[in-house]
């Protein structure tokens, strides 16, 4: 099936669903949900209201058994809400411009008019939908293969301009097994190979052994001291559980007293305006998190994102309108 055969096909039976339900905490997703509630309300304003009732008929909010527990769950619900929509004011402050949304009010949010959505917006419309996979599961494999392609460009530009930047996933630069693909990137960076650790590999094996994007800051001498970045990406729900994945390549290579930075770079926005700390804070250290808004920040040029089939997807729900609120 094209591409366009599934696009038609994914809207002739779209009904947005939020699917399982993330716990309050991760008050992030919701803002997520919001947002694509908006998206596919297209120009129409999306207010509290309206959230809080599509929330009921999705029986994410139930019911309670008596008008007094009833009267404290309502109030408990419309403050959740407000919370919601206050996350989304600070993003329309965070992204400025990039923000594909207008909020009027503090809290109805509507899609920006198609003639002012910039590319910038549709990256952000993009880095939305690969957020969501669980909706937009039929297109997995182009938003996952491609955000790889992009935070491909955004280390590049994060990266001094005379780095190395090497695709080892998807869209890697190297071919055969494993162990070839390891091999030729030690090679390549001029690093000795642990065979302690190299040894345990399966010389059949052709999996990159979770590692997605190498970036280093190469010296013209040849010890295996400098500046490194081993990067994983992850657009799935269960993301932090992926930053420890690149550090068993502490154990495949030989690194002279300074091991790689490892870093995650997920579609997420784990910033907000008003707070100095990441959503799930807690759930990972000892790493570098490029999410949503770090990786607008870095890209100067977004002419790559014309070869993006899920661009045509993003177009697509740009222009679409459910009525679903």
């Amino acid at each position: 099936m094209s591409f366009n055969d599934k696009l038609s096909n994914f809207f002739d039976n779209f009904s947005l669903q939020l699917g399982t339900v993330p716990t309050r905490n991760l008050i992030y997703l919701y803002a997520d949900y919001v947002e694509l509630v908006s998206l596919f309300s297209n120009q129409n304003y999306v207010s509290p209201s309206d959230i809080l009732d599509r929330l009921k008929d999705e029986g994410i909010i139930q019911q309670e058994d008596d008008d007094q527990n009833q009267s404290e769950a309502n109030d408990e619900h419309e403050r959740f809400i407000d919370s919601i929509f206050r996350l989304i004011n600070e993003r329309a402050q965070l992204f400025g411009d990039d923000y594909p949304f207008l909020v009027n009010n503090n809290d109805h949010l509507i899609l920006k008019d198609e003639a002012v959505i910039t590319e910038r917006c549709k990256i952000y419309i993009y880095l939305l939908l690969s957020s969501s996979l669980n909706i937009f599961s039929p297109f997995q494999p182009e938003l996952t293969t491609e955000f790889e392609s992009l935070c491909t460009e955004v280390l590049r530009n994060f990266l001094p301009q005379h780095a190395i930047v090497k695709s080892f996933g998807k869209n890697s630069d190297y071919t055969g097994t494993a162990v070839e693909k390891i091999s030729a990137l030690a090679s390549d960076m001029s690093i000795p190979i642990d065979n302690d650790g190299f040894d345990e590999i399966s010389i059949r094996g052709t999996q990159e052994k979770g590692l997605d994007l190498v970036g280093w800051i190469p010296f013209s001498d040849t010890v295996a001291n400098f500046l490194s970045v081993f990067v994983q990406c992850a657009c799935g729900k269960d993301w932090h559980k992926k930053l420890t994945e690149t550090r068993r390549y502490n154990n495949y290579f030989k690194f002279h007293r300074l091991k790689p930075i490892h870093s995650l770079f997920v579609p997420y926005n784990l910033v907000s305006f008003n707070r100095n700390t990441f959503y799930r804070n807690d759930e990972f250290d000892n790493g570098l998190i490029f999410e949503r808004k770090r990786i607008l920040k870095y890209l100067a040029n977004t002419d790559f994102f014309n070869n993006f089939e899920s661009k045509l997807l993003v177009e697509k729900c740009i222009i679409y309108q459910e009525d679903i609120v």
